[in-house]
């Protein structure tokens, strides 16, 4: 009788903790919606993902901040620099410690610093950039935050497809190991790859 009555108390004080954690929000989600969208399983030169479905609406994959955009479409073919193919582009830095950059949209809905939770909508697919000589999609890379702005390392360091397919079934898996394990085993990628970038149009020497 006595095991019965701590086993009922036992339920009575967990119970309520179950529930809490299952009205939490997903920490991930899926970060495109409205429009159906594809990705392919590689990419060119580096890891990143481009996605294609236009139009659809561009969401953070998870909380944190807005912490670069560009408004501005400034690339050329003529000139053609690193620092503006992206045309359009969002860099949210996650809570996680990670930084999800998206590029050649169509439309910002979001200001830079500003506050984001797991969904929201930040933007829209579109053709910004090079993407106006290519074709409509999105460009989704990963990549640790560096304390400087810079390029390369931003575009894409980790695959990011394994994590959009979890992402896409709900699967809670975070990039957060992957990407502190490359930074501790590559300590100096974010000092390289600001003095390989061409930060806003201007050509490095």
């Amino acid at each position: 009788m006595r095991w019965g009555i701590c086993f009922a108390l036992l339920c009575s004080v967990l119970s309520p903790r179950v529930a809490l954690a299952q009205d939490e929000p997903p920490m991930y989600v899926f970060p495109f919606s409205r429009v159906p969208v594809n990705y392919p399983k590689d990419h060119l030169n580096y890891p990143a993902v481009d996605v294609e479905g236009c139009y659809a609406r561009v969401l953070a994959p998870t909380a944190g901040f807005i912490s670069q955009l560009h408004r501005l479409d400034k690339w050329t073919p003529e000139n053609d620099s690193p620092g503006t193919r992206g045309g359009l582009t969002i860099t949210v830095q996650g809570d996680d410690g990670v930084r999800y950059f998206f590029s050649h949209l169509g439309r910002i809905k979001v200001l830079k610093n500003q506050r984001v939770a797991a969904g929201d909508w930040i933007g829209v697919m579109g053709s910004s950039g090079n993407a106006r000589v290519t074709r409509c999609h999105t460009h989704f890379g990963m990549s640790r935050v560096c304390p400087l702005a810079e390029v390369y390392l931003l575009q894409g360091e980790i695959w990011p497809q394994k994590y959009l397919n979890a992402w896409r079934k709900g699967q809670q898996l975070s990039p957060r190991k992957e990407i502190v394990k490359l930074a501790k085993n590559d300590p100096l990628g974010c000092l390289r790859s600001r003095a390989d970038s061409a930060i806003d149009g201007t050509k490095s020497s």
